[in-house]
């Protein structure tokens, strides 16, 4: 097995927080069809984003721009008070209904779309494939 370089780690940590971000934003009708049946969709999109955001901010936190770090903030903390134990929390807020029912997920695609446009990325339906730094880790979905 070959190590991926410092380049590749870093493309594919940036392209899996586009991915995340991307998949926040899109309307909820296409949210849902990203994941697997098997899988609560709301709460994945909020643990794919929390995973590469906090990574993304961890480790290049120097290449970010203030509006950068600040939209990515803005979604952790609203996924925050979402979540258990969070100011807004609500079980139903997790359900596959509530992306097309909640204010709050309307609230977080904003957010998200504010954050791919801070990081001048398409506010477009991800792709449906997801690679790792060698291009070869398979199908999220």
């Amino acid at each position: 097995m070959t190590i991926p370089d410092e380049n590749a780690l870093r493309s594919w940590h940036f392209r899996e927080l586009k991915w995340s971000l991307q998949a926040l934003a899109i309307a909820a009708s296409d949210q849902l069809k990203l994941f697997p049946e098997f899988v609560v969709k709301a709460d994945e999109m909020a643990l794919a984003f929390d995973h590469w955001a906090s990574l993304v901010r961890s480790s290049y936190e120097s290449e970010l721009s203030r509006s950068q770090s600040d939209s990515l903030a803005a979604i952790a903390q609203k996924l925050a008070t979402m979540s258990r134990d969070g100011a807004e929390f609500d079980l139903e807020l997790w359900t596959d209904s509530a992306p097309s029912s909640s204010a709050h997920w309307d609230d977080v695609r904003m957010l998200a779309t504010s954050a791919l446009e801070a990081f001048d990325w398409p506010a477009e339906s991800p792709p449906s494939q997801s690679k790792g730094p060698r291009g070869d880790m398979g199908s999220v979905n």
